[in-house]
Parts: structure tokens; sequence; C-alpha cells
């Protein structure tokens, strides 16, 4: 059995990752403990991990100018620089064929207003895990997934009405907002062995939204 180590556990869609797989999970969550991806003396010691999935993110939806420089860097912090103390700190108990799966979002691939900060950030997770994927090949595998909006308590202010939802569905060429299944899924099948000739990847899970007008 696989064991995977899932940081940022509490997000629906780790969720619905733990409930309808068979792998060993280890979850680290700073919702349930002392954990804090920005200090690595906080990272319990893990061996013989087959895989990490690296959760946290943050939805900062504003314009340009009313952006603080802070408010960048704390999304970078967590976006970006969580997951290199975590890749950093763990690489040596990846065993061999293990496979690391980021969560970037579609909004790193093409202009979107009132995204400047995410994309920036989400922009240097796909960056990020590109080089590594070829400094690491073969022994390592890294993908990215990057959704279109998908329901979840972090974005339930964009989705807390019908009227909003069927706003940003009629955006999408499917004409739905995507679900926790659609993402975890493909999570799913990033860390089982049925992807193992799949590496260096951006997979876009988007109703189309980035590729279809």
């Amino acid at each position: 059995m696989k064991k995977i180590l899932l940081v940022g556990s509490s997000s629906d869609i780790a969720n619905y990752l733990l409930k309808n797989n068979n792998f060993e999970f280890v979850c680290l969550s700073s919702q349930e403990s002392d954990f804090n991806i920005l200090d690595n003396t906080t990272f319990p010691k893990i061996d013989n991990l087959d895989g990490i999935v690296y959760f946290p993110g943050t939805v900062n939806l504003r314009p340009f100018s009313n952006l603080r420089s802070k408010d960048f860097q704390k999304d970078y912090e967590i976006n970006v620089l969580g997951l290199v103390n975590i890749l950093k700190h763990y690489q040596l108990s990846l065993n061999k064929n293990a496979s690391i799966v980021t969560i970037s979002s579609i909004a790193a691939g093409f202009g979107m207003p009132f995204h400047s900060s995410i994309s920036m950030c989400k922009a240097s997770v796909e960056a990020l895990i590109r080089s590594l994927a070829a400094e690491w090949a073969p022994k390592i595998r890294l993908n990215c997934i990057a959704p279109s909006l998908v329901e979840t308590k972090m974005t339930e202010r964009l989705t807390n009405s019908d009227m909003k939802k069927e706003s940003i569905a009629n955006k999408h060429p499917l004409k739905t907002i995507g679900e926790v299944s659609d993402v975890s899924n493909m999570i799913s099948f990033l860390l089982s062995d049925k992807s193992k000739w799949i590496t260096g990847q951006t997979i876009r899970i988007d109703g189309g939204l980035s590729t279809l007008r």
C-alpha cells in the first residue's frame, strides 16, 4: 500500500481523497496541530513516502491597486515557500517512483482580472514542479493540477448564491462548476502507478475554460 503525505489535509479536496482511496495517508494540518509550513522545526519525521500532495493555497481576488506588498508576500509564502520547505524536508524520505502532486490554477496560464497575486504564485509553483521533474527524474515524478473554480469552503463567498453559481458555470464550455471529486480523482490517478509515465505536467481541470471558446 502506498504511503502518501497530505499537507493541508483539512481542505475539502483532501477530505474527499482520504475517504475514497486505499492509500496509507499521513496528514499534516495547521488546524489540527502546531504544524507550520514556514517552520520546518514543526515537521514530524516521516520515512518511506510514496507520494506527497501539497494543498495549502489562497484565493485572494482583488484589484491590483487594492493589494499591498504584504498581501503578495503572504500568498507567496503559503503557495510557494511552504511547498519548497516541504519538498526540501522530505526529499530524502521519498521512495523510488514516488509521485508529488501540487495544486495550481488556470489563472497561472492565461490572464484573468483580479488574479495578479494568485497567478504569480501559481505560475511559480508550475515552474518549480517542471524544474524538479527534470532534476529528480527518473526517481521521482512531479505534476501539477490547475483547476478552474471548484466549489469548496475556500471558494464559498464566490458560490454562495444560485445567481453566482449560474454566472460562473456559464463561463465554462461544459456549463458547470467543478466539484471536489473532479480534482481528487485526478490526484488519485497521479499518485497511482497508472500514471507512471507522466511527469513534469500541468493538467488543467477546468470545464474547457482555458482552451475552448
